[in-house]
């Protein structure tokens, strides 16, 4: 069977004058669209993808649903919702464009950040009932909190980016984090070098197979594309551009074989897994 490998996380910018960013916000950057994308991943088995809102659109989701309309059926989409400006009408609307997951980031914008105990079962009442899932782009420091609220949430929670989680830190948060999977989140093995220098960084491998021990059935690859600039996480209204981290996509897609050499595992976290949590067909 042909691998219809998944790239669970990854952004798409348009024109400023057709999708302008909010104010204020974590930084700014150029256009990267959908042929760019497909560009920068030639030469894998990347067949879909998930598009995710990003920070520097806030709740404006225009340009991750045209995105979505391009890609078709290819694509899901995962956005960010105020929970209490949005109901049920506008929540079917956007699950006909193939939404299915909403982000909340504690992380790249730190200055507006809510605590999730604010913040997620606000979400969980609106998505109750659906096959709707709740993102969470956290510091690791914070999955002990996830921990505590995760009961009373009955929708399943994706870990953005490895849980945040430092390869060579604190055994507490590997021990949170393997608490969250008991308890039915996901997590993304995605922007490792977020965390590290990169799929080769120190530890990052071996974080990897620890993630996939404690979660074969909850975990996805993503490559984190166009891969944002390194910022503060500070809110602010400049309108400087900021370039792109300048990473090899593909070679971010490659590295899974060198974490996984078994094509059945690589199936799973590339294909099997996604196609669960996003409903596709195999």
């Amino acid at each position: 069977m042909t691998l219809r490998a998944v790239d669970c996380h990854m952004h798409i910018f348009g024109d400023q004058t057709a999708y302008p960013f909010a104010e204020p916000r974590s930084y700014t950057v150029p256009p990267a669209g959908v042929d760019a994308y497909w560009k920068a991943v030639a030469g894998t088995d990347i067949a879909r993808v998930v598009v995710v809102q990003p920070s520097a659109y806030a709740t404006d989701n225009r340009c991750t649903l045209d995105a979505l309309d391009a890609f078709g059926d290819a694509a899901r989409g995962v956005a960010v919702l105020d929970p209490d400006s949005i109901g049920d009408t506008e929540l079917a609307a956007l699950h006909a464009r193939r939404v299915r997951g909403v982000r909340v980031n504690l992380r790249s914008v730190r200055a507006a950040a809510a605590p999730v105990d604010a913040v997620l079962p606000k979400l969980d009442r609106l998505l109750c009932g659906s096959d709707w899932h709740i993102q969470v782009f956290c510091d690791p420091g914070v999955l002990a909190d996830l921990v505590a609220i995760q009961p009373k949430l009955r929708v399943p929670l994706v870990l953005d980016h490895f849980g945040a989680i430092d390869p060579l830190g604190p055994d507490r948060h590997v021990a949170d984090m393997r608490r969250l999977v008991e308890g039915g989140a996901w997590v993304k093995l995605s922007g490792s070098y977020r965390i590290s220098t990169g799929p080769d960084g120190a530890g990052v491998a071996d974080l990897a197979r620890t993630i996939r021990d404690m979660a074969p059935d909850h975990m996805v690859w993503a490559s984190d594309w166009p891969h944002t600039p390194k910022h503060s996480g500070a809110t602010t209204n400049r309108d400087t551009v900021l370039q792109y981290q300048s990473l090899d996509t593909a070679g971010l897609y490659h590295a899974v074989a060198d974490w996984f050499p078994d094509a059945d595992v690589r199936q799973q976290i590339l294909q099997d897994n996604p196609a669960r949590l996003y409903g596709w067909s195999t």
